[in-house]
């Protein structure tokens, strides 16, 4: 076997194979529609030519294009809300919300906002975010306060979903609403403040009546 043969296999078999290349850029692709556009404009033919590959590429690994704009959105999210194992639970939560105020912010905040609305139309996108997007979350956010509770940085009595919706409604009021920057200083803000009340509503209903 000549030598040329032989590099040239071996530069085949370096770096990431063809359809994990190809797969990578359709997600790219769909993510960067989804930043520019409305979901009810993207199609699969746009995302087919734009990442460089036939439709029929693309529905090899997607059904539909609900379930590929939401592989692309987690593609995403995936990288950048990252629940940290380590520290203690409110600390961590605090941190996750942060994260969370930070991936509202910007581009990517203009692709959740889009997210939200499509679902208020459109069954499948709806059925697939909850099932893969808001589900996971939701019990991540739930398994860390229940944590905080068990270590008693909560009370006992606290109202998981409650405090948790406490929390995140002001971020989405300013994301899809006021259109207000999400700064770090709102979140800390609203964090401290949801937490404090929780403690102070639990220390009210326990303390003796004079």
């Amino acid at each position: 076997m000549s030598k040329k043969i032989t590099d040239t296999r071996l530069k085949r078999s370096v770096g990431r194979p063809r359809s994990e290349t190809s797969r990578a850029s359709i997600l790219d692709a769909a993510y960067a529609f989804l930043r520019a556009k409305p979901i009810s404009a993207i199609s699969t033919v746009h995302i087919a030519r734009k990442a460089g590959v036939s439709t029929a590429t693309v529905y090899r690994w997607w059904s539909t294009k609900e379930a590929l704009l939401l592989d692309a959105f987690l593609h995403t999210a995936d990288h950048e809300l990252v629940l940290k194992g380590e520290g203690s639970p409110l600390d961590r939560l605090k941190e996750y919300v942060l994260q969370v105020g930070r991936f509202f912010t910007g581009e990517n905040g203009i692709v959740v906002a889009r997210l939200l609305t499509a679902i208020q139309d459109n069954p499948l996108l709806r059925k697939e975010f909850l099932e893969r997007v808001y589900s996971p979350r939701d019990k991540e956010f739930r398994a860390i306060v229940k944590e905080a509770i068990k270590k008693r940085q909560l009370p006992a009595d606290t109202e998981v979903s409650v405090l948790l919706e406490t929390i995140i409604g002001p971020l989405l009021t300013r994301l899809l609403m006021r259109h207000e920057r999400i700064d770090e200083s709102f979140v800390v803000s609203v964090f401290d403040r949801v937490v404090a009340g929780a403690i102070a509503k639990s220390a009210a209903g326990t303390a003796p009546r004079i």
